[in-house]
């Protein structure tokens, strides 16, 4: 494991947990961000009781009937494709002057 990586895991913060424990809902975590997240976890209580909130969900989002599912899409504001646009012309434009 790299040293990077074994860092990562020691010294995961709370806001690092919640946000791999937020990813985990959408794509499959590398080894060490399973670990780091495991072992942070272990230690911090509120941590554990967020993921268990996030399994929780997860559970009930999968097992709702598609019907539901789709009331809900429908139910749900959404925004106009040149809204969707001016977006992302502000997060490209806030990317590069991070990189700058």
């Amino acid at each position: 494991m790299k040293l990077q990586n074994i860092r990562m895991v020691v010294h995961l913060s709370c806001e690092e947990a919640s946000r791999l424990a937020s990813a985990a809902l959408d794509r499959d975590l590398s080894r060490s961000e399973r670990w780091g997240l495991r072992l942070h976890t272990l230690i911090c209580g509120s941590c554990r009781r967020m993921q268990r909130q996030l399994d929780a969900f997860r559970k009930l989002a999968t097992s709702m009937p598609d019907s539901a599912r789709q009331q809900i899409r429908d139910a749900m504001p959404h925004l106009s494709a040149d809204r969707k646009q001016q977006i992302k012309r502000l997060l490209a434009d806030t990317s590069r002057a991070d990189q700058g």
